[in-house]
């Protein structure tokens, strides 16, 4: 196995959660708001779904409300790792989290 298989294999042991939730995105270039569904969730990053493309190493303010009164949401800074269009219209992101607060 080389190196790079053994990188990107240790980044999937993570566990990932399917989520249905909204999440609010903001641009860090442009404090542009955009919403987002989430679609599964890591230690290390988010999935979303959106309706526009986000360029590759941009860097965002990411919010997940709770849907439990009383329970804090996710609030993560994060960067674009990927963006890839699926056959609706949509795109998928792949966000990897820079901190958590």
């Amino acid at each position: 196995m080389s190196f790079h298989d053994q990188q990107y294999r240790e980044k999937r042991d993570f566990i990932r959660m399917r989520v249905e939730a909204r999440a609010t995105l903001r641009l860090r270039d442009s404090a542009e708001t955009i919403e987002a569904d989430c679609q599964d969730l890591s230690s290390q990053g988010v999935q979303l779904v959106l309706d526009r493309p986000l360029a590759e190493q941009s860097h965002l303010s990411l919010s997940i409300a709770s849907p439990t009164p009383g329970l804090q949401g996710l609030e993560a800074e994060g960067q674009v790792m990927r963006c890839e269009a699926i056959d609706n219209g949509q795109f998928i992101v792949g966000v990897y989290f820079n901190s958590l607060k």
